[in-house]
């Protein structure tokens, strides 16, 4: 407790401060900017309850229209297994968006707030219809921080998604 006063106390006597964020410096994290155009994405899902690791790659390329980003994703999971699905934004407001996609059940309710985007939806993963957590939190101006909880029956949590995502530049 002493140390975190003492550390509190240094910060605050000038002098010292604590760098500001990505956010603080750089203009707010917008959908249909960051996924228009190429990137990679690179990560793993993880079964909480067996520990279980699968990695993936997803190549993806979205499209802005002024209204609808349409992102294109081609997955590549560490046992070979290959999938595609294309998200479908809409833009409603300002920091407000819904998501449809092959899979999903319940339409994803999208929201930005400074350099974080939020996601709720359900998918259909094998038989079993899936509720899915997402913050997607800008690092820098190329990069993406994706995680996930994914929960069935929408309170057992059963997995976790950590990705980043790459916008490739020319």
């Amino acid at each position: 407790m002493r140390l975190l006063l003492l550390i509190m106390g240094l910060l605050s006597f000038g002098g010292l401060t604590a760098a500001p964020s990505y956010a603080q410096s750089e203009k707010p994290f917008v959908l249909e900017k960051f996924f228009s155009g190429d990137l990679v994405a690179e990560g793993h899902f993880t079964n909480v309850w067996t520990g279980e690791r699968r990695d993936m790659t997803v190549q993806m390329k979205g499209k802005w229209d002024g209204v609808v980003l349409t992102l294109k994703e081609d997955f590549v999971y560490s046992d070979g297994e290959k999938a595609q699905k294309t998200w479908i934004f809409t833009k409603l407001g300002e920091n407000l968006y819904s998501g449809m996609r092959e899979d999903v059940t319940k339409e994803a309710e999208v929201k930005a707030d400074g350099d974080v985007i939020s996601l709720r939806y359900s998918a259909k993963i094998g038989s079993f219809d899936l509720d899915f957590r997402d913050t997607l939190t800008r690092t820098d101006p190329v990069t993406v921080h994706n995680t996930a909880d994914v929960y069935f029956l929408g309170f057992i949590k059963v997995g976790e998604v950590d990705l980043t995502m790459t916008r490739k530049t020319k």
